[in-house]
């Protein structure tokens, strides 16, 4: 409001020097971005935004600041001339980062001002500076760090309404994720058709109070952090009482004929470790906090964020992925080995040169962006880790050296069989680090793959 008021005045916006002159043309100014803010079309394209950063329900939103002021953004990119679906895309990941961080929680006018000052001035058609703009913003708070320390301990809370708490139902949301012991997605139970007695959804303590009052637990900041809440269906909560998760899971389970890959998958949705209804209450609390804040990660990223990091290690998130995602590792660090050696033994110190010339033109230049986040004084060799899984065999197999690599491989053709089973691994490791389901058989074929190289690989070592 303080940036209007100085408009009101005349007051320059670069200098804060009052400028009577220019007051009338400001005063237009001000008249036309109100006229855009109230367009009902990017209005309502924008809460849909929202919905998709999966704040489905007023009840998702601890901050009202952070949506209003995240329009503006929005309006701000219109400006700029954003096509629709990357401004959509970026502006997605701007409200779930600064309702996770509260961005706006304090001092949020003097925030706001100096968020908008790295986009107000862009000239029109600076796409790529306005989304760099915007995620540069997060970046600065979303660090690696972030991710594993302060959030996890953001969510050592009895506060559901915390940012982080929040965030994390919103996460599920992006995630499709269902309701404890439900097929109802989450999103269907925070915007229910209709309204009736009870909530469509509750916020189930997967450790009953009761039974933990029997065990000597009575504080109910202990008792109530976030870590042990859940969301079930008002059926589903009613019939689980008061007995402990080892009592009243194997019944659900076998009421409802929940099989271990549905269990599985359900775990993976809640943050549960397989074998959680077990585990000591002290022991489960840390668990599963850390792994509501790789799930909230894991949904920034389906939304856009850290586009240019490396891969979540997923497997505990999708049945089935697990050994899967373990063989793939394992393929991988073995073709990487003999790219690295034969390349050295070829080349020396221009091995790195090399490799990056092997690989085609047009994929240079994102891989000369992910070297370049690479520490100073790093090994040129590192070059090998950066490679993403379907250029190895392009680089093991480059004219240079392709005789080399064939006598490491056992086995005949080996040129086409590494080419056929990368064919087979590449989409699946794509699809499990993007944290999209892979069918059962899918997975048996990716696994044969990674068999086929291993053999190659290992016979020949002996």
């Amino acid at each position: 409001m303080s940036a209007v008021y100085r408009y009101l005045r005349g007051v320059d916006p670069t200098t804060g020097d009052p400028d009577p002159a220019g007051r009338v043309q400001r005063l237009e100014q001000l008249d036309q971005a109100a006229s855009d803010c109230i367009e009902p079309t990017p209005w309502r394209d924008y809460l849909l935004r929202v919905q998709h950063a999966g704040f489905v329900s007023p009840s998702l939103i601890a901050s009202k600041n952070a949506i209003v002021n995240a329009y503006a953004f929005y309006i701000r990119g219109r400006k700029v001339g954003v096509p629709k679906p990357t401004l959509d895309a970026v502006i997605s990941r701007w409200i779930f980062g600064t309702l996770l961080t509260a961005r706006y929680s304090s001092s949020s006018e003097t925030m706001f001002e100096q968020d908008l000052a790295r986009v107000v001035r862009l000239e029109a058609q600076d796409v790529e500076g306005f989304v760099s703009a915007v995620d540069m913003a997060l970046n600065e708070t979303l660090t690696s760090d972030y991710w594993t320390q302060t959030l996890v301990s953001n969510l050592e809370t009895q506060k559901g309404r915390s940012p982080a708490a929040l965030a994390f139902r919103a996460a599920q949301v992006v995630l499709g994720s269902r309701a404890l012991f439900s097929d109802q997605y989450l999103r269907n139970l925070f915007t229910p058709p209709a309204q009736g007695r009870r909530a469509a959804n509750e916020v189930h303590h997967l450790f009953p109070v009761a039974w933990l009052n029997s065990q000597g637990v009575r504080d109910r900041r202990q008792i109530n952090q976030v870590a042990n809440l859940a969301d079930v269906g008002w059926y589903e909560n009613n019939t689980i009482g008061a007995r402990r998760p080892a009592e009243y899971v194997p019944r659900l389970r076998q009421a409802q004929n929940i099989d271990d890959n549905r269990w599985g998958r359900a775990c993976a949705e809640h943050a549960l470790p397989l074998g959680w209804e077990a585990m000591d209450y002290d022991q489960f609390l840390p668990e599963r906090r850390r792994r509501m804040a790789e799930i909230i990660r894991v949904a920034f990223r389906q939304l856009g964020g850290e586009s240019d990091s490396a891969p979540l290690t997923p497997p505990w998130f999708l049945p089935g992925a697990e050994m899967v995602w373990k063989k793939i590792g394992e393929v991988e660090r073995a073709l990487r080995n003999i790219i690295r050696d034969v390349y050295a033994a070829h080349f020396g110190e221009s091995a790195a040169a090399r490799i990056e010339a092997s690989i085609p033109e047009k994929e240079r230049e994102q891989l000369a962006r992910n070297l370049a986040r690479r520490p100073a004084g790093t090994d040129p060799l590192s070059i090998v880790d950066y490679l993403y899984l379907g250029q190895l065999p392009g680089v093991l197999f480059s004219d240079a050296v392709q005789q080399d690599v064939r006598t490491r491989l056992a086995g005949d053709q080996p040129k086409k069989r590494i080419n056929d089973a990368i064919a087979q691994i590449a989409p699946v490791r794509n699809e499990i680090a993007h944290v999209r389901e892979v069918p059962s058989d899918r997975l048996l074929r990716a696994a044969a793959a990674c068999a086929e190289i291993s053999d190659a690989v290992n016979t020949q070592a002996k």
